[in-house]
């Protein structure tokens, strides 16, 4: 439900500094780009009653498009969140994506179209066109996109506005000497439908909440470094059901290097053959670089690597190393077997590399995703055994 607090990681965030205090703004350049992992935590309480605990992950990368003449930035942003039972430990798949595209100005209002669910949160930060000293406070306007699709069947952002408060708190000094400049915001919201003819009493009647945030500012690198954020959402319907989400997130930058381009491509080649790792491929694909393992081996009809394998997986664990990226991991089976066994044992094997390169200390459990495709991508025919054990593969995308 609650998404996570995009709007502060669509863009870069830079500042000038001034004696008499700090100007904020963005400061948008063509071809920036930006990636951020974030984690909610929340539990969903119907009337009343605990329904369950949900971990929420959420992954965003941003690119600056175009710059206007004002210096709003033209953004286009992907989102992929997936969702996960609270309490059970499994790897994190890959979950649904969506596509975004607005306009935002310096000062951090921006433009975006009904059409896009994603930020949740718009207008925040905004800033005043003056600068800011420590204990200083101000106000702006801004509102909540709630996706509530799958809840309430509502097909479009159910828009809440709030008035959002702002404070320059203090700055702190972080293990390697950078400093960061720590501003809070906090708003409350209480919002009614105006329908005057409802047939769907599924509904939002009412909403109201609140959200208590800490934004730890790089003032050098002019980007947010992260944040925390304690919220509650109180959702009840014209049927007389009331929906609680309530909870914490944060969310930090992922600092990464773009590799899908043809000099990275013909570098991984060279240092997989001088390791003389068999059976690997390397191309560019529209999500990163991409690492295929063909004909991986694991014991017949599991997910169970074998010792050759892992052998393979750990001369590629030390390659994957020297990057920051965050990495997908997909799984590929042959056809053969019915098709739900075929994606589970895709996903399984996809789990067993990544836990594998986990334990390996090449990621953790946030920045390494999993998902599997079953036979649906085969890359040969499934006519021979040669083609099936081209299509019996792990790719392991290292994600721009």
């Amino acid at each position: 439900m609650k998404k996570t607090f995009f709007a502060f990681f669509c863009s870069l965030i830079i500042f000038n500094g001034f004696s008499e205090g700090v100007l904020f703004k963005f400061n948008h350049k063509k071809g920036d780009s930006s990636s951020y992992v974030s984690t909610v935590r929340e539990d969903v309480l119907v009337n009343g009653q605990l329904n369950h605990k949900a971990e929420i992950i959420n992954r965003i990368s941003s690119r600056v498009d175009d710059v206007l003449e004002d210096g709003s930035g033209i953004i286009h942003a992907t989102y992929m969140t997936t969702e996960r039972t609270l309490g059970y430990q499994s790897n994190i798949q890959w979950g649904e994506e969506f596509e975004s595209n607005f306009v935002r100005k310096q000062n951090g209002e921006m433009d975006i179209g009904d059409e896009y669910f994603m930020p949740t949160v718009r207008n925040v930060p905004v800033f005043p066109e003056y600068p800011i000293e420590i204990g200083q406070s101000w106000t702006a306007e801004g509102s909540e996109a709630e996706d509530l699709r799958n809840t309430f069947g509502v097909d479009k952002p159910y828009h809440v506005p709030f008035t959002a408060r702002y404070k320059y708190l203090r700055d702190e000094f972080t293990t390697d000497n950078r400093i960061l400049n720590v501003i809070s915001v906090n708003y409350t919201f209480y919002f009614e439908s105006q329908a005057t003819y409802i047939e769907n009493y599924s509904l939002p009647a009412y909403t109201m909440g609140n959200s208590s945030e800490t934004i730890y500012w790089d003032n050098e690198k002019g980007i947010i470094d992260h944040y925390m954020e304690d919220f509650k959402i109180i959702i009840e319907n014209y049927a007389g059901e009331i929906f609680t989400f309530r909870g914490k997130s944060e969310a930090k930058v992922t600092e990464f290097k773009s590799l899908n381009n043809e000099a990275s491509v013909k570098q991984l080649q060279k240092t997989v053959a001088e390791l003389e790792i068999e059976d690997v491929s390397v191309k560019k694909s529209n999500k990163g670089l991409i690492i295929s393992l063909e004909n991986i081996q694991f014991e017949p009809d599991s997910s169970k690597l074998l010792n050759s394998e892992k052998t393979k997986l750990t001369k590629l664990a030390d390659i994957l190393k020297e990057f920051q990226n965050d990495l997908l991991i997909t799984g590929h089976c042959a056809e053969r077997g019915t098709r739900n066994a075929r994606q589970r044992l895709s996903e399984e094997r996809a789990s067993a590399v990544a836990d594998f390169l986990k334990k390996a200390g090449v990621r953790d459990s946030y920045h390494i995703f999993t998902e599997g495709k079953g036979s649906d991508e085969p890359i040969a025919s499934n006519s021979t055994e040669d083609g099936r054990m081209k299509n019996r593969r792990v790719e392991i995308t290292i994600l721009d």
